[in-house]
């Protein structure tokens, strides 16, 4: 049995989730962009959730410089074809008083948020 056409079919296989990671990267990156651009005070923070064999998570919260959350996006699933969702169930919440009980989401909002704390202390210092 020759060996060659599964070496190919590798190389092919390998050569196209190489391509569609750097569209999906570019496609993160522009939604930062874009993010950060429409708010242009406050904090963003990105938290995420990646466990093995399990739906990957993203989560990018925007608040403003009060701690009340904007935006709140979340990107969850297994291929390169998953996209960010508004959540509207974060939007107008404090991040210090947000009842988590019923939340979806929790974990990897909760580490986003964990990125705007950071943020937000590092603001008061250098004040």
């Amino acid at each position: 049995m020759n060996p060659l056409p599964f070496l190919i079919l590798l190389i092919v296989v390998l050569m196209i989730q190489a391509f569609t990671g750097m569209i999906h990267v570019k496609y993160y990156q522009n939604k930062i962009k874009k993010l950060t651009q429409k708010y242009s005070e406050g904090y963003l923070g990105v938290g995420m959730t990646k466990k093995m064999f399990r739906v990957g998570k993203v989560a990018i919260v925007v608040t403003n410089k009060e701690g009340i959350i904007q935006e709140c996006n979340i990107l969850s699933g297994l291929t390169v074809l998953s996209r960010f969702a508004k959540y509207k169930e974060y939007v107008g919440e404090n991040i210090k008083q947000i009842n988590w009980k019923k939340k979806k989401h929790k974990l990897v909002v909760q580490d986003a948020i964990k990125r705007v704390e950071e943020q937000m202390k590092r603001k008061i210092s250098v004040s």
